[in-house]
């Protein structure tokens, strides 16, 4: 019977343990962030205006932020279109849908600014200029 207790509380140790990380999106280590990313962004529809982001802050089609899958919160980023070399600097604030393939959802204000309103889709280069927080 103690052999079975011991076993039990192990097993609900490590279940608990495995338990605590499940639906929390993961933050990327500093050393995965030494190179530059590339990829697909894309912009956030009007609709989302005011609604709070996965930071706790308010959406905002005015502000320079981004949508990033693991960079953490505050963090700076210096965004540059490929198909025509503008670049920006935006903060991250949202993590978005982890199904999301996008490199990066922007603000409106971001996409127009980096010359792909119309087209709605760019493929860009991000590199850190400095880790948030959070």
């Amino acid at each position: 019977m103690r052999k079975f207790r011991l076993i039990a509380n192990s097993l609900l140790s490590i279940y608990l343990a495995s338990s605590c990380t499940v639906g929390h999106a993961r933050t990327a280590s500093p050393k995965s962030l030494a190179s530059s990313q590339k990829g697909t962004a894309s912009y956030y529809s009007d609709r989302f205006q005011g609604r709070r982001t996965a930071s706790g802050e308010r959406y905002n089609r005015n502000g320079l932020t981004a949508m990033h899958r693991s960079l953490p919160f505050g963090t700076r980023l210096r965004v540059t279109n490929l198909g025509n070399n503008r670049s920006i600097e935006v903060r991250v604030n949202d993590r978005g849908d982890p199904t999301n393939r996008r490199l990066l959802d922007l603000s409106r204000r971001a996409a127009n600014e980096l010359g792909f309103i119309r087209a709605g889709l760019a493929q860009v280069k991000l590199e850190v200029i400095q880790l948030g927080d959070g």
